[in-house]
């Protein structure tokens, strides 16, 4: 048994972050077998946090969750154990990844536990933390399912499950509109003035504000939105940035942006709430919503009467099911006429293409195919690993198989279990076929770009497509094959290269998407003509015109705003 004074002793420690002495306190202190879980926990937390932490000290603290959770079981010590275990399970093995074994272990443990927890918000959301990592599709469902199906009042639980579901072919167009309508009343309507009283009209511009969750780091988004922002009539628009990320001083992308603005707000630390107010003091006439259910817990601030216009655009590729978002940015390459009533926000369409990307600051080099020298054929797809459904892989396996001397290279924007991925391609018999890269190999721009240098031809992911990585490669005139789809999600691909003229990289479905990668790797002659052409002609389609993407999108707004 533990003194109550030695109890006292670790718990004043622990409120103190002295977490070294923690350890040696708990353990001199306390015998292995008789340690409740509670203090096991505790341990745990203190050896992951303590200074200097070696990989060891992350052994030690997953070990001690793990042993949490079993001895727990059904207590709140046994739910705190795994969800720790999984939490700083994936931070850990961001690191090393051979302590990814103990995310194997969760799963394992997570599904035990599931008749004690399953209505326990925080025990869902971990699980589609665990199973998106180890890229586990049909866990994910069931997790998926449940919470939708349950009576969670969690306007972030639903809104992850919403956007999740973007990944699989479960829904068609007319479920995602149903779904997210039905998310709707979980949702709360922050108190914001009624914009008749407030007086829009005294003034000069037209004030357009943007709110995003990703201007930093070389985001995607930063290359869509900075030369939109650099063009638009500044005699017509005042340009506000609610930037809702951490302030980086230190990050060019970031401060690109903020200097070419006319007011940048750092609301990271700031509540929806606040974050209305602030936008409402600014009298924005045009707001536009750069999150979507990719930050569902931020997507409530639209969810609101903030502005007299409220436009959905470029972040999230479907409807949020709000009619408080008036407008949703698209194409007529994504979203076909008669299926406007398929999405809540009334639909406008670019001329051209729905978004353009600025181009990167490196000189362009036409790169012959790599085939050529090497004799051997070389798909690849920088995608995030989770765009990479069942189907796709299921495609590419037999792409693998009919070419022969032939590899797949991948290389994924956000960490995952890589070798839950080269086991389902082992399931398929490719497995050796295939070689993934760490982006941690190349952290920065320039060299994840040359690493197309090695491609013949990139694959695109379905049902979500990539863009930034099609974008990217088409830049760097590697020619890239895309799926038609049904939805603006799955359609993303589709667009981007009938804008580009390259329209036989368009494959109407499976099996042709099969036979065009399969032709394409035997006839050299015929990919090598494609890829001159993209490096001779990509920059003046409306790929990368992004002078005149901004015009477009400047008379677009001017137009609604009339």
């Amino acid at each position: 048994m533990i003194s109550e004074n030695i109890k006292q002793k670790i718990k004043n420690l622990f409120d103190q972050k002295k977490y070294s002495e923690v350890i040696y306190i708990a353990e001199k202190y306390t015998n292995l077998k008789e340690r409740p879980p509670g203090l096991i926990n505790i341990i745990g937390i203190s050896k992951f946090y303590k200074d200097n932490l070696t990989r060891q000290d992350m052994f030690e603290a997953l070990s001690c969750f793990e042993q949490t959770f079993i001895k727990g079981q059904n207590s709140v010590h046994g739910l705190n154990g795994l969800m720790n275990l999984i939490k700083l399970g994936l931070k850990a093995s961001f690191v090393f990844k051979d302590l990814s074994k103990f995310l194997h272990n969760a799963a394992i443990h997570y599904s035990s536990a599931e008749k004690y927890f399953d209505k326990n918000d925080q025990f869902l959301d971990v699980g589609l933390d665990l199973f998106s990592h180890l890229l586990n599709i049909k866990k994910q469902k069931e997790i998926i399912h449940k919470i939708l199906n349950s009576n969670t009042n969690s306007k972030f639980l639903r809104g992850r499950s919403l956007f999740f579901h973007n990944y699989f072919y479960d829904w068609s167009q007319k479920h995602h509109l149903s779904n997210a309508k039905k998310n709707l009343k979980y949702f709360s309507k922050l108190k914001v003035i009624d914009i008749k009283k407030i007086d829009y009209e005294n003034k000069d511009k037209i004030n357009l504000g943007f709110v995003s969750c990703d201007f930093s780091n070389n985001h995607s988004t930063t290359f869509f939105i900075k030369d939109v922002i650099k063009y638009l009539d500044r005699k017509k628009f005042k340009i506000s940035i609610f930037s809702i990320t951490k302030k980086n001083i230190n990050d060019q992308s970031q401060n690109e942006l903020r200097e070419s603005s006319d007011n940048w707000f750092d609301l990271k630390e700031s509540n929806n709430q606040n974050v209305v107010e602030i936008i409402q003091k600014k009298k924005i006439d045009i707001l536009v919503d750069l999150i979507g259910y990719t930050k569902p817990e931020r997507l409530e601030i639209f969810f609101s009467r903030v502005a007299p216009i409220q436009i959905s655009w470029l972040a999230y590729c479907n409807t949020t099911g709000f009619d408080t978002i008036d407008y949703l940015i698209a194409d007529n390459n994504l979203i076909l006429p008669n299926e406007e009533d398929l999405y809540s926000e009334k639909i406008i369409k670019m001329p051209h293409i729905w978004n353009a990307h600025s181009g990167f600051k490196i000189s362009r080099k036409f790169n012959e195919l790599p085939c050529l020298n090497k004799n051997k054929f070389t798909f690849g797809s920088f995608n995030n690993f989770r765009k990479i459904s069942d189907e796709t892989i299921k495609a590419w396996s037999a792409i693998l198989k009919k070419v022969s001397n032939s590899r797949l290279i991948l290389k994924s924007s956000t960490p995952c279990d890589e070798e839950s991925l080269i086991n389902k391609f082992r399931l398929n018999g490719v497995s050796n076929r295939v070689e993934i890269f760490n982006k941690s190999d190349f952290f920065k721009k320039d060299d994840h770009l040359k690493l197309y240098n090695k491609i013949d031809l990139c694959l695109d992911t379905f049902p979500y497509n990539g863009v930034t990585t099609t974008f990217e490669a088409l830049w760097m005139n590697v020619p890239v094959l895309a799926l038609k789809g049904y939805n603006f999600n799955s359609r993303c691909g589709e667009s981007i290269l009938q804008n580009s003229k390259f329209n036989f990289l368009i494959s109407r479905d499976v099996n042709d998407y099969i036979s065009k990668a399969v032709f394409l790797s035997q006839d050299e002659n015929k990919l090598s003509k494609i890829r001159k052409e993209i490096y001779d002609e990509i920059m003046e389609t409306a790929l990368f015109d992004t002078k005149k993407f901004s015009k477009n999108f400047n008379d677009l707004l001017l137009k609604i705003y009339d």
